[in-house]
């Protein structure tokens, strides 16, 4: 365990070597508001029993008179959420955040140190020991219960400069307004007056300097909050606070505080004066922390966590925990995972869920008889299911019987000619599976997720759909179909004999979706939910599709889809279920697509292998070659590189990674950027830096970045002796022996080592991996 030494005042800090790690210690930084989002936590909460349980004690400590339930909120869609009330919003985000930090801890991940951003401050001191749940909340709520009063006290802006600059430029503005918090070197908030505010900014955008007026008309942590302050303090006295187990940095003061003195009076601080983030940071880097866990609804303080160690010449590891719109438990499981990788995670008593072993599966497809495009398209969407269904049946532990939903990808192709499925669980001990594709000459990416579905199974159809009375013949344009009619319901098909042969779970999970497709004139499912198969090995004979409104293909706020949309059974003879699939979604046919002309003002690319030396590959750029191309072509050909390796870390396809977009918009955090600067680096020796990832750079900035080292660096070496300038990687130096493939940097290892593979050897290795042989679809 790592040990230190504080006190009230500038922190000072002695390593345990025994209980450090090669990241350094590890902070939990909690965010304040702003980054909340209706369903936030909501698969947490079902997934995760720790998380439910604190949740739920919280509700009970928060319902009052008025009927307000934080579990209702929770579960509140857009139209319902009330998040826009702080006195709903702020005990939500606290009791969410203490409920996240205690999964982290039941999964070993305790923190060396605590702070918190404004709001995120309550949850940190609770995290830290020195308040108690109930003590948190309400804290919380009085908060926001005063912050309704804030409204229309003035505005807010966040400029890019210093808070030294910022608050000169108040000044010439007539002063009314104050630097609100210290975010991070050159990222500044202020707040006041509006006109004053303004102004200060439209100052700044003449400059060409960044500046913004944050949304809503609340003058935070200024001089316009002090009448809430002393009402605060008031109605908070009593709340008692004790010692905390690790340091608790103030971001009030910036430095160490004690947990006894977070008192009533220190909480209307922290309403009314500015927040010293910034000096925060700087007494947790003092502390030797290197590793910092967003805890929050959405990660928003990583590029000021990194601006404000790259000013002490920190490099640091920022992880986030839930992310908007996203798998929580996946998010929350990978940090934990990286966590664990870099030894910070400790034994404790509680359980903790160990990750199952599931199997990789392949669906390799040669269509020789290249069937209609929606066939096909059916054809591999059921490929794509049926591998995740069986790698997630060996997720669940048997306990009652559950139904699972499988939903794709947007953007996914679903009707290629020859494709590679692997799948494996999203995290460890995650209740969801992700199936990962590769097509010839493309990457791999995430396909499609599959996770349970608990509760009672959906009703089954009766037995006697096959004789309920029927309107009308019509065509079903499948070979499997023999004759099809109209009912009340839906649509009847009664199949070929021959349909039936060679039955299992796959083959019947793909004549329901083709079958579906030609009913319904649609391309592909996008979503399947209450997917049941029955074990029996009966021959299909009917498929039923009854009717229904076609779901959404958007996901809800907590990024599940609502399970609406035509249902599909496949029957025996006798009417007997085989497969039910109780709702779904379907796109439509792609329409043709035309590739743009390349324009003659910008410069193509070379294509992979064209003009450099032999070894160079499809996934790097040459140096030499770079150097000798056109200023425009090496950029171009520079962007197509950085594009490639975005790509693999990011899992998804080069075609996903424009070179205009964001990269950190695109999903890559702290870890990503580190990974894509060392094989930058690896590659042309020379580095790129994290915080401009971090920060908003494009693939064509960090082009233009890389070619500009790399065209200085030649300046200044002398010629060398012709030789391949990039040190590869000896084949017979590899590691050797089968992956863990519960673990994710073991499933990237994989992913990138069988793109050198042929299907039929990829067969092979997932097969010996799989104790399974890989069947051909």
């Amino acid at each position: 365990m790592t040990t230190s030494t504080w006190a009230v005042g500038r922190a000072t800090a002695a390593a345990d070597p025994a209980g450090g790690h090669h990241r350094g210690r590890t902070a939990f930084v909690f965010s304040g508001q702003g980054n909340q989002w209706p369903g936030m936590g909501r698969d947490l909460m079902a997934l995760e029993p720790s998380v439910r349980q604190t949740l739920e004690e919280a509700d009970a400590i928060l319902r009052g008179p008025d009927g307000w339930s934080l579990l209702g909120e929770l579960a509140a869609s857009r139209g319902e959420s009330r998040l826009s009330d702080p006195a709903v919003l702020q005990p939500t985000l606290v009791a969410l955040q203490i409920a996240v930090a205690r999964l982290l801890a039941e999964r070993g991940v305790i923190a060396d140190a605590y702070t918190g951003h404004s709001l995120g401050e309550i949850a940190a001191a609770a995290a830290a020991g020195a308040l108690g749940l109930a003590d948190a909340l309400r804290l919380a709520r009085l908060r926001g219960e005063l912050m309704r009063r804030a409204v229309g006290t003035g505005r807010t802006a966040l400029l890019g400069v210093d808070a030294e600059e910022a608050a000169a430029r108040i000044e010439r503005h007539g002063g009314a307004a104050d630097v609100a918090a210290w975010n991070a070197p050159g990222s500044t908030l202020v707040a006041g007056d509006a006109a004053t505010v303004q102004a200060v900014v439209d100052e700044l955008a003449a400059r060409e300097v960044f500046a913004r007026v944050l949304p809503g008309d609340i003058a935070f942590h200024s001089r316009f909050l002090e009448p809430l302050r002393a009402e605060f303090q008031q109605a908070a006295h009593g709340v008692p606070a004790g010692p905390t187990s690790a340091p608790l940095v103030s971001t009030v003061t910036g430095d160490v505080v004690a947990g006894t003195e977070l008192g009533a009076a220190y909480w209307a601080d922290n309403l009314r004066r500015p927040v010293r983030f910034l000096q925060a940071v700087d007494t947790l880097v003092g502390l030797g922390c290197r590793t910092f866990v967003e805890i929050g609804a959405h990660p928003t303080l990583a590029p000021s966590l990194a601006d404000c160690c790259a000013a002490r010449g920190v490099e640091p590891v920022v992880l986030p925990t839930l992310r908007r719109g996203e798998d929580g438990q996946e998010n929350v499981l990978r940090t934990v995972w990286e966590l664990r990788a870099a030894g910070v995670v400790r034994p404790t008593a509680a359980p903790v869920v160990a990750a199952r072993d599931v199997r990789f599966l392949t669906a390799v497809t040669r269509d020789t008889e290249r069937p209609a495009l929606r066939g096909r398209a059916a054809r591999f969407a059921a490929s794509v299911a049926a591998t995740a269904l069986e790698a997630l049946e060996r997720t669940g532990d048997g306990a009652q019987p559950r139904t699972a939903r499988v939903l794709w990808e947007q953007d996914v192709e679903l009707a290629p000619g020859e494709a590679t499925v692997v799948a494996a669980p999203v995290a460890p001990g995650a209740a969801a599976v992700a199936a990962y594709g590769r097509t010839p000459g493309s990457g791999w990416s995430r396909l499609a997720t599959a996770r349970t579905e608990p509760g009672p199974l959906p009703a089954r159809p009766d037995a006697d759909v096959p004789t309920a009375p029927r309107t009308r013949a019509r065509t079903v344009a499948d070979p499997a179909v023999e004759a099809a009619w109209d009912a009340a319901d839906g649509t009847l098909v009664r199949l070929r004999p021959a349909a039936g042969d060679g039955v299992g779970p796959r083959a019947l999970l793909e004549l329901a979706l083709r079958v579906a497709a030609a009913v319904l004139g649609m391309h592909a499912p996008e979503a399947l939910y209450g997917i049941e198969q029955s074990a029996t090995g009966a021959a299909p004979r009917w498929v039923h599709v009854a009717h229904g409104t076609q779901a959404a293909a958007a996901p809800d706020d907590a990024g599940v889809a609502e399970t609406a949309g035509p249902a599909v059974t496949v029957m025996a003879a006798s009417g007997r279920p085989l497969l039910r699939i109780a709702g779904s979604s379907w796109r439509p046919a792609p329409r043709e697509r035309t590739a743009p002309a390349p324009s003659a003002e910008q410069p193509q690319a070379p294509s992979a292998g064209a003009g450099t030396p032999h070894g160079t590959g499809a996934d790097g750029a040459d140096p030499a070659a770079v150097l000798a191309a056109e200023p425009g072509a090496r950029a171009a050909l520079l962007t197509e590189r950085i594009r490639q390796a975005a790509a693999v870390i990011l899992r998804t396809g080069p075609d996903r990674v424009p070179a205009d977009r964001p990269l950190n918009a695109l999903g890559m955090d702290s870890v990503m950027g580190l990974e894509l600067r060392r094989r930058l680096e690896a590659d042309y020796g020379v580095e790129i830096g994290l915080v401009t990832v971090l920060r908003g750079a494009t693939s064509a900035d960090l082009a233009a970045d890389l070619a500009r080292q790399l065209a200085e660096q030649h300046a200044t070496q002398p010629a060398a002796p012709a030789a391949d300038p990039v040190a590869r990687p000896d084949p017979a130096q590899a590691p050797t022996g089968l992956p863990d493939l519960d673990d994710p940097a073991d499933l990237d290892r994989l992913l990138a080592d069988l793109d050198a593979l042929s299907p039929e050897e990829v067969d092979s290795l997932l097969g010996r991996l799989a104790g399974d042989a890989a069947g051909e679809l």
